[in-house]
């Protein structure tokens, strides 16, 4: 007999009698801890006079049900809120906003901006509303992709409006984690609580011991090593897909950062040009009262202006006292009777 048959022999004869023992008292009792807790969260909603939150899992929409009354700043029932404000200690909770509160809007953006849908509808949002990023909580999702173009779904809600809720929940001890804008289409907007930062890092407690209660079944019950090296190839498949990704977003945000950059430098060149409005108010103040303008271009720093009424001698003078015109040269007229004289634009502050 092989020194391997020997071994496999002792592990069977150890492991066969304890199987079904472990797989009762540990895989069973982590994986129904972990579904019950992550398949559960606490909602709350605007009601007058207070809120109405419930304990909402997936076998029931309203397991516990408790009631803030603002007239005299307690919940009710008392039994049910106890066990309400406890179990919020390891759930997320919910402010469900009343739809009054939200504005839907749809907007088209290229296919590619799926990729990082959130600094996509952060980047836009000044374009497509009266509204800053940091004046609303806001939520997009995609409704189709047709043609290269993507129609994304955006609710959002204004801050003015909903944080004072925020307080205001918060104050009856059940401070929300997350704002759900559309109970229909059950949209999140995850807020940066320290529960919620908590509830995360449990999460991947949680799924660490989910992973080792799968394997640990697995292999007390088919007893072969093959399927354990199979799920560890599994996992760096898994995990080298992950870094390819993680790669992918970190070149997608410096191209989105260099992108801003460029913006930036043209908006800042866009700022430093003189308009044709302000060049016609420098006109009107320079010129005398009896040059009458025919013809103005500008472009690309350059101009040309067509002037009747007023002699060579005197445009060109009233021209030379406006800051932003250089190098005047009188040109062939256009016209009978007008003076033609080309420009050069120097941007503000030159």
């Amino acid at each position: 007999m092989s020194a391997l048959s020997w071994i496999r022999r002792i592990s069977l004869r150890s492991l066969l009698p304890k199987q079904g023992y472990i797989r009762a008292a540990a895989v069973g009792p982590v994986l129904a801890h972990i579904m019950r807790r992550e398949g559960s969260r606490i909602v709350v909603r605007p009601v007058p006079g207070g809120f109405a939150a419930s304990l909402r899992s997936l076998r029931s929409k309203g397991e516990l049900q408790a009631w803030w009354q603002e007239d005299d700043r307690r919940w009710r029932p008392e039994s049910s809120s106890h066990r309400l404000l406890h179990a919020a200690r390891h759930r997320s909770v919910d402010l469900e906003l009343p739809p009054d509160l939200t504005l839907t809007q749809r907007v088209k953006l290229p296919e590619a901006a799926r990729t990082n849908l959130s600094e996509a509808i952060a980047y836009g949002l000044p374009t497509w509303s009266p509204f800053e990023i940091d004046e609303v909580y806001v939520k997009g999702s995609v409704d189709e992709v047709q043609a290269g173009q993507a129609r994304i779904r955006l609710i959002y809600a204004l801050r003015t409006k909903v944080d004072p809720l925020l307080a205001r929940l918060e104050e009856a001890g059940l401070p929300a984690d997350r704002l759900v804008l559309d109970a229909t289409s059950g949209p999140l907007v995850t807020l940066a609580t320290p529960k919620l930062a908590r509830l995360r890092r449990a999460r991947r407690v949680d799924g660490a011991l989910a992973i080792m209660a799968v394997s640990l079944g697995l292999l007390l019950g088919s007893l072969r090593v093959m399927v354990l090296a199979q799920r560890l190839e599994e996992s760096e498949i898994l995990l080298r897909t992950e870094i390819a990704q993680f790669r992918q977003e970190e070149a997608l945000r410096a191209t989105y950062a260099a992108f801003v950059a460029r913006r930036a430098a043209v908006s800042e060149r866009r700022a430093k040009e003189v308009g044709a409005y302000e060049l016609l108010v420098a006109l009107a103040e320079h010129l005398p009262d009896e040059a009458l303008v025919q013809t103005l271009e500008i472009g690309s720093g350059r101009g040309r202006i067509d002037l009747a009424g007023s002699g060579p001698d005197v445009a060109i003078e009233a021209l030379r006292q406006i800051p932003v015109l250089r190098n005047l040269r009188i040109e062939p007229s256009r016209e009978l009777g007008s003076v033609t004289a080309g420009f050069e634009i120097s941007g503000k502050g030159q």
